[in-house]
């Protein structure tokens, strides 16, 4: 079959559009390369620039999208498929339709970008990458967000998460987007030396606000933990093991700090240690637990229900320290479909036989954890995807520690795992923190302030990791004093600049 050349016009651009898509997908963990990143956006940004009908830019925008998500979290089909007992078919039709929902962002973004100016260089160098920013925002507060593959996650490992203490993680993305932008016009603007000049110096000058990030020193030390990380690997299906094999199975790692001696302050296990709420706990558990404490003058920090005077049950994080007290915290961003039921939605929870699936979020002014002398912030699995929430902590406090416990068992072998432990190393950037993952099957390990990889546990293994933590203190950084609205702003104006300037240089050039 020979195609005709509009044919092979639209063809190529698709593939095109798609294989960026799939670039950028493949910059994130377990893959870490933040220059495929940067290549792919600066393709698509390049080649929707230069595409001046509105709805072939958003059948370019749907092609990358689509690339983008359904190669990024393809792992969503595995915890439909294996825990949710849906037919395979199914999960593959269910991820590219999650899939072809969040291209929607893209292309919303892309569309708005090219609608208000027509100029391929004002594009490049304003509109694309601000629209892009504030569309990647809104997908990560829309519906209660899902901000999982911003494209800054995969700058973790580049200058350019430098900008994370100043902007946060959107100002990183800011910066990524415009940096392509600017390459992108640098390449379009052949034979115009002034404007490659200026638009390289704007691109210097992120590089350089970047390097200047990487290299404040944003605190200092505090003092040192002694904690043992658990990763017990064990099944989600065993989350339906009577409530005695499952105390017996996390005692099995309690009784090893005992038989190791292990010189530890604080003992972590992850997020589905105990599925149950502490007020159910047997009390021979109870007392056995606080006696484990007084005798080895440990604390344990696990995660369970909680359950309040109206009988609602909240996913929580609990500690209980050598003196029997005890301290807790219940999660304030709960997981569409797994922890909360949205509007309509009960017959989709009921197929997918989905436990605890209607919780109570927590309130957003909770006070810190004391653990073994030093204030900690923790929080709970998927609330480690918003930045935003961890800076609450600081209304009250001066965390010196964060601390995220997590169950990715659900999502199946490594990607999404790591993905999520690339996610916290960004928290630790923002916020100038270390940050403990404490997982059950991976990853779990030790991040410092400078959001570097001090030790960790490979996926998929049973074991435990004994690390030194050495908390820190000193004065919030700007992205924990203002968050988002900054980047977001910058982004705002950014988009108000390229869609006004052509415009006022017409009337000049008219007068």
């Amino acid at each position: 079959m020979i195609l005709k050349p509009e044919q092979k016009f639209y063809l190529f651009r698709i593939v095109l559009a798609f294989a960026s898509g799939v670039c950028l997908s493949s910059a994130f963990a377990p893959a870490n390369q933040p220059l495929y990143a940067a290549a792919a956006l600066t393709v698509i940004f390049y080649l929707i620039a230069h595409t001046q009908k509105l709805w072939q830019t958003a059948l370019w925008a749907a092609a990358f999208g689509f690339g983008w998500f359904v190669t990024g979290i393809n792992w969503v089909y595995f915890s439909m498929y294996y825990y949710g007992y849906m037919p395979l078919e199914w999960t593959y039709v269910t991820t590219c339709c999650f899939s072809l929902f969040l291209s929607l962002y893209p292309i919303a973004g892309f569309v708005a970008a090219n609608a208000v100016t027509k100029d391929p260089m004002m594009r490049l160098c304003a509109t694309i990458p601000a629209a892009f920013t504030i569309m990647e925002w809104l997908r990560g507060w829309l519906l209660t967000g899902f901000p999982w593959m911003n494209p800054a996650y995969a700058m973790v490992d580049s200058p350019l998460s430098g900008i994370a203490p100043f902007l946060g993680s959107f100002g990183v993305l800011l910066g990524t987007v415009w940096l392509c932008g600017l390459i992108g016009a640098i390449w379009a603007a052949r034979g115009q030396w002034v404007n490659r000049a200026s638009m390289a110096i704007l691109a210097v000058c992120i590089f350089m606000l970047g390097l200047t990030g990487q290299s404040m020193p944003w605190t200092k030390p505090a003092g040192e933990v002694s904690v043992r990380l658990v990763q017990p690997n064990f099944e989600p299906r065993l989350l339906q093991q009577s409530i005695s094999e499952r105390f017996d199975e996390m005692y099995f790692y309690l009784d090893q700090v005992s038989a190791e001696k292990v010189p530890v302050d604080v003992v972590m296990l992850p997020e589905s240690a105990y599925p149950i709420a502490l007020q159910h706990f047997p009390t021979r558990e109870i007392e056995r637990l606080k006696a484990w404490t007084k005798d080895e003058k440990k604390t344990v920090l696990f995660n369970a229900f909680w359950q309040d005077k109206n009988g609602d049950f909240s996913n929580s994080a609990i500690a209980l320290n050598d003196l029997g007290q005890l301290q807790h915290y219940e999660k304030r961003h709960l997981v569409p479909f797994g922890e909360f039921v949205p509007w309509g939605f009960n017959w989709f929870i009921e197929s997918m036989r989905i436990p605890m699936s209607n919780q109570k979020p927590g309130a957003a002014d909770q006070p810190l954890m004391m653990l073994a002398g030093h204030p900690a912030s923790v929080n709970l699995c998927y609330e480690n995807l918003f930045g935003e929430e961890w800076i609450d902590a600081w209304k009250d406090g001066n965390p010196q520690w964060l601390i995220n416990l997590s169950n990715l068992k659900w999502f199946g072998p490594q990607k999404a795992a790591e993905q999520h432990f690339q996610i916290s190393r960004m928290r630790a950037l923002e916020t100038a923190r270390p940050i403990l993952s404490v997982t059950n099957s991976g990853v779990t390990g030790l991040i410092n302030e400078k959001g570097e990889v001090v030790s960790r546990l490979e996926t998929d293994i049973e074991s435990v990791l004994d690390v030194k933590v050495q908390t820190v203190t000193g004065e919030p950084t700007p992205y924990v004093r203002f968050g988002n609205w900054i980047a977001l702003l910058c982004a705002l104006l950014m988009f108000a600049v390229g869609a006004v300037a052509p415009r006022i240089l017409k009337r000049f050039e008219k007068a």
